[in-house]
């Protein structure tokens, strides 16, 4: 793909305000009380998580009239998306939902670039399914994909070989140190491979995982341009140099430059800025704060 440059045009409209529910995945009420608490805050969208597949679509639909709030789209593991298309797109479809989102994927998927054109080739034909149905495909973007692949380096055999996960894992870090400030460009990851392998399948960039893989959000958004229809706001702190370890914190208190990232968020033309914070001390606390940082 062409060089990667930071975005200079301006859409026509702000992007709209939602929140990835996972965050508020403690409070314990029901998926449509849910819905109305963030809507009080003032949050125009919902992207659902785990609890949507478990509540009521009628209930839900029903809270998601009442207060106007969009529901902008659904992650759903890879798998359970397989297991039944049709069950998923009928639900999805009761409460107005058309986007479903494969979350994290473990750095299996991402060793080698056949382990890459597999996944490929797997998602691409979901979304072509999905189409079917009117819903739309997209990729969560976190860390895993940014590790670059073994067989550019010629182990591409000595990482066929059955050993724990963890080893390659470890390999894959030291592989990832031995080339960062030298040939360290997308176009070695396992990412670039991806999005060239596939036409139909959008992407999520979450910019906090990828502050953490190495590379800087701003240049990812020019990157996939509009195959880009959602960007999670998200923030993460090293908590181990070696091998790296992250967690996520609020947005503004981690690795990345929150103003810098929102201020290019802003002038790409995507339909929704995404508030997501993974493991909120209070996430009551967590809603008041996502308002906060999306009015930045």
């Amino acid at each position: 793909m062409a060089q990667v440059t930071a975005p200079t045009s301006v859409s026509g409209s702000q992007p709209r305000s939602a929140i990835q529910l996972h965050t508020l995945r403690d409070i314990d009420t029901p998926l449509p009380e849910t819905i109305r608490r963030v809507a009080d805050a003032g949050f125009e969208g919902v992207e659902f998580a785990g609890a949507f597949l478990e509540s009521n679509p009628h209930a839900v639909r029903e809270a998601l009239d009442d207060t106007g709030v969009t529901p902008v789209a659904a992650h759903v593991d890879l798998t359970r998306i397989e297991a039944n298309v049709e069950a998923l797109a009928d639900r999805m479809r009761h409460v107005g939902c058309n986007h479903a989102i494969v979350p994290h994927l473990s750095g299996g998927y991402f060793r080698t670039k056949d382990d890459v054109d597999a996944l490929a080739l797997r998602l691409e034909g979901l979304a072509d399914r999905l189409d079917s149905y009117g819903i739309q495909l997209s990729y969560h973007v976190s860390r895993e994909p940014f590790l670059p692949l073994f067989d550019r380096y010629g182990l591409a055999t000595p990482v066929r070989l059955p050993s724990p996960g963890i080893v390659w894992r470890l390999a894959a870090e030291v592989l990832d140190l031995t080339i960062r400030g030298s040939s360290r460009t997308v176009e070695v990851t396992a990412f670039d491979r991806l999005v060239s392998r596939t036409d139909d399948l959008t992407f999520e960039v979450d910019v906090g995982w990828v502050a953490a893989g190495g590379y800087d959000p701003v240049a990812i958004f020019e990157y996939l341009g509009d195959r880009m229809p959602l960007i999670h706001i998200a923030d993460v702190r090293r908590t181990r140099r070696f091998p790296p370890a992250f967690r996520s914190v609020p947005p503004g208190e981690g690795i990345l430059d929150l103003d810098r990232v929102l201020d290019a968020a802003r002038r790409t033309d995507v339909d929704w800025l995404v508030y997501e914070n993974d493991e909120p001390g209070s996430p009551e606390a967590a809603i008041d704060h996502g308002r906060s940082v999306l009015e930045r």
